[in-house]
């Protein structure tokens, strides 16, 4: 594999020059640049990125720590951060937590000992790891520490909006199907609901699920509801489990939305697939794939950035599971 040295040796110039044209770190003539980049071309030289990171102190990296690439919001929103960082010249090392805060304590050291730039994380549950470290982070649907910028949807007015429709659609018996408390996103969402259905003198019915997406996990908490074939509308604290949810009823005879509305929290690409379609709270996800990255990279660059929590704005996207 050919090296540096190789590729000054063939072009007739110093180390220290093939080192300016790599790393654009000083001038080279016109006619020397051509020169080395024809040897490049032609020895098929790859520069090596950890060398390049130590040299320069940005790898062109981002580390990116999803909970669970399964489910098919992270899914997505890994796909738009990806499109977004490549667009401004960064690769992205993908790593799925699976919501572990010993595999993400891990991950997190792999992702430092690679010199990364910068790291996006998803529902952190380590968070006092980041106490310490030295690179630029985002987080994503959890408030990590003051130091930490936190993106998110607006999760508490999008819990106040699934009420307000199911509400406005007829439903006066409803349950409210929560994720685990530990979710910071989906207590919001909850929260929310109930504060509206407070507002309403309104009597909500919760169920709790155990995690956010294993299809055989969630099957097993819906086996256990008992009411649910009782209440006339249901709001699921995403997407995934609102189709498990329909799939369930559906096996049971109860007709959608007729009997029972449904609504999901997310607004992923499994909503259009379900039929019939789930109405659902949309979260933006090209806007917050695309602002996460670029508050990130103004980190790397040294901008100065307000440290805060960013909302994005939820709304109503209805479909087929809830009534006119």
């Amino acid at each position: 594999m050919a090296n540096i040295r190789d590729i000054a040796k063939e072009a007739g110039v110093g180390i220290a020059t093939v080192s300016r044209y790599l790393n654009d770190t000083g001038y080279v003539s016109d006619e020397v640049k051509v020169k080395i980049q024809k040897v490049i071309e032609e020895l098929n030289y790859k520069p090596n990125a950890l060398a390049r990171a130590i040299f320069t102190k940005n790898s062109k990296t981002i580390g990116l720590m999803v909970p669970n690439i399964s489910n098919p919001f992270f899914n997505q929103m890994a796909s738009v951060i990806e499109e977004y960082a490549n667009e401004m010249g960064y690769n992205i090392f993908l790593c799925n937590t699976d919501d572990n805060p010993e595999k993400e304590s891990k991950y997190l050291d792999v992702l430092q000992s690679h010199r990364v730039a910068g790291i996006i994380v998803a529902r952190s549950k380590c968070k006092e790891a980041y106490s310490n470290i030295d690179i630029p982070v985002i987080s994503f649907e959890s408030h990590i520490s003051d130091k930490i910028i936190t993106v998110s949807s607006d999760n508490y007015n999008g819990g106040k909006i699934a009420f307000d429709h199911l509400y406005q659609c007829g439903c006066r018996k409803m349950i409210h199907i929560k994720g685990p408390t530990c979710f910071e996103a989906t207590e919001d969402r909850s929260r929310g609901f109930l504060d509206a259905a407070k507002d309403k003198n309104l009597k909500i019915d919760l169920i709790e699920f155990e995690t956010d997406f294993q299809v055989k996990m969630l099957e097993e908490n819906i086996e256990s509801l008992n009411k649910i074939g009782e209440c006339d509308g249901i709001f699921v604290f995403n997407d995934i489990a609102a189709a498990t949810v329909i799939k369930f009823l559906r096996k049971k005879g109860v007709r959608i939305p007729e009997e029972v509305q449904i609504m999901g929290f997310d607004n992923s690409f499994i909503c259009e697939l379900l039929h019939p379609s789930l109405t659902t709270i949309n979260q933006p996800i090209q806007a917050l794939g695309k602002y996460t990255i670029e508050l990130l990279i103004k980190l790397i660059n040294d901008e100065d950035i307000e440290i805060e929590d960013y909302l994005m704005e939820t709304k109503l996207i209805k479909r087929e599971t809830t009534l006119s």
